[in-house]
């Protein structure tokens, strides 16, 4: 019988179910043992049970439904990508920072994708800068574009963790870009510069294409610093006259 310690028994009763899915290769759908065979298996009270499974759930781990009990969940990089992005925006991150970590980040991306990309992969980036052109004067889809190109970009690398790592520094964009008019304003040379990224990938110039990634990203760090400091500004305005 795997009794657990009494000190915070909900949280080391969820680490261990979390580990016993994982040791097993459960897989979406598997179903966990019922609150009572938990609690015999553990020697803790229902409470304790219905407080992992809750822990679980928002980890994205598992789904609690009535008279079903837990089943494993599909995992969800969505989950991960918003607790990141609230995160980020909690540690009050400052432009130059977010540039500095996308520099490094999305400067490998694009190195790795003119090496690795596929026709699959340039025909779906093709796509993509067909939709932003034909977008361009749309502020939700316009935005919605230019951040699946980076996650496109992302993908063309093949390496899984590059797509992890860049969805929540794509769901911390959409918060940032704020400037609505200033924003549908720098569409065509967003895609300029996008289209010179999609260049040098298809071209297989590593160098190339991190060179006109780089040149992209500094151009977006300037307009969110821009935009942060117009917010600024505004904000006190507001104090000085309250």
């Amino acid at each position: 019988m795997a009794h657990l310690v009494r000190d915070r028994l909900p949280l080391v009763l969820a680490d261990a179910l979390q580990r016993s899915i994982l040791d097993k290769g459960m897989g979406s759908g598997d179903q966990l043992p019922t609150e009572a065979e938990l609690m015999a298996e553990y020697g803790v009270s229902r409470t304790v049970v219905r407080e992992a499974a809750a822990i679980l759930s928002a980890r994205g781990l598992v789904e609690v439904r009535p008279r079903r009990g837990m089943t494993v969940r599909e995992p969800d990089p969505a989950i991960l990508s918003e607790q990141l992005a609230v995160l980020l925006l909690s540690s009050h991150i400052e432009p130059g920072q977010l540039y500095e970590v996308r520099a490094i980040l999305e400067g490998a991306i694009a190195s790795i994708a003119a090496r690795e990309r596929t026709e699959e992969d340039l025909a779906e980036l093709d796509a993509c800068l067909a939709e932003e052109e034909a977008v361009r004067d749309d502020w939700d889809r316009a935005l919605a574009m230019d951040i699946r190109f980076h996650e496109l970009l992302a993908r063309s690398t093949h390496n899984p963790f590059f797509v992890l790592v860049t969805s929540p520094v794509s769901s911390l964009l959409r918060r940032l870009y704020v400037d609505q008019p200033k924003y549908l304003a720098l569409q065509d040379v967003i895609l300029d510069e996008h289209q010179a990224i999609v260049a040098a990938i298809r071209a297989m110039d590593s160098a190339e294409a991190t060179n006109a990634i780089l040149r992209h990203l500094g151009r977006v760090a300037q307009y969110i610093g821009q935009g942060e400091s117009k917010a600024r500004r505004a904000s006190g305005k507001v104090k000085q006259r309250s």
